[in-house]
């Protein structure tokens, strides 16, 4: 495979032309080399952190973030099957949902495909997440990091909830909780005793990169 092929995995994210990422990483994934896809994996995920300096120092808004997050979902769906192929070893699992009550999930899904890109093995619990579902996943899953997306101020109280019933069941020592969307803040994270929140995908991404570094 020729550098011009990640060069054009990398430089249709940054110029948000999905045509030209999803059309380079159909040609990587044809080489059906599992080391191949992981090195363009490993300069897409470095052309993701750009992504993420732009939005966090206002080059970029809203708009381009989803967009680049649907580059990263397309592109990762053409590569995943070559990385889950070749047996890479996952940087962790997460796993992630709204809260009960809140069916936004626009937030939710950029993240899945950030920590995908990133190399986590994501489980994706979907909307309206019920407390004990949430509790589920921390047992059967044992994620490096447990995350909550609430954009409703009216269902922000499910996170303290599902924080509460972890201590409870002895499990919020074994799993770190990090928080993001529209609702929360750094102070409430605080006030509910989560383990950080997260404003972007990126950042959250970043934030669960060191929780599962050795």
């Amino acid at each position: 495979m020729s550098d011009d092929s990640l060069e054009k995995l990398k430089n249709g994210l940054l110029e948000l032309e999905i045509d030209i990422s999803v059309n380079a990483a159909e040609k990587i994934a044809a080489t059906g080399d599992p080391q191949v896809v992981k090195n363009a994996v490993d300069t897409f995920t470095s052309a993701l952190q750009t992504v993420g300096k732009r939005f966090q120092d206002g080059e970029w808004f809203l708009a381009e973030l989803v967009y680049a997050g649907e580059i990263s979902k397309e592109v990762m769906n053409v590569l995943s099957p070559l990385m889950e192929a070749g047996a890479m070893e996952a940087a962790g699992t997460i796993a992630v949902g709204t809260v009960a009550g809140d069916l936004h999930d626009l937030g939710k899904n950029i993240f899945v495909s950030y920590a995908k890109s990133a190399g986590f093995s994501v489980v994706d619990l979907g909307i309206d997440v019920s407390t004990q579902k949430f509790i589920d996943a921390a047992k059967e899953h044992n994620p490096v990091a447990l995350g909550m997306s609430c954009l409703l101020t009216s269902t922000d109280m499910e996170i303290g909830k599902v924080i509460e019933e972890l201590k409870r069941q002895n499990l919020r020592d074994k799993v770190k909780v990090i928080i993001g969307g529209a609702a929360l803040t750094q102070r409430f994270a605080d006030s509910v005793g989560a383990d950080a929140f997260a404003a972007d995908a990126i950042t959250g991404t970043d934030i669960i990169k060191k929780w599962s570094s050795p």
